[in-house]
């Protein structure tokens, strides 16, 4: 299995402090895409955190296609 690189896994970390839960890692063919369920609306603390740590990615954004709200970001490894 290819090793994670330090922006994924600086990124990886981040996001499970802000979350204080783990984040779903996945390997794709041009990076890593990391993804986890979004925090409540309300909790500006977390939500500030999480955005600071999205914004290492290359790309994030958040989607509600599981039907729970989430996050997620990419890093490119290419």
């Amino acid at each position: 299995m290819p090793s994670i690189n330090l922006r994924a896994a600086a990124l990886r970390t981040a996001l499970e402090r802000a979350l204080d839960e783990p984040v779903h890692v996945l390997v794709t063919p041009g990076g890593i895409r990391i993804h986890a369920t979004a925090p409540p609306g309300d909790d500006t603390a977390t939500w500030t955190a999480v955005v600071t740590a999205l914004q290492t990615a290359d790309r994030w954004g958040s989607s509600d296609s599981t039907g729970a709200p989430e996050i997620w970001a990419e890093v490119d490894t290419q």
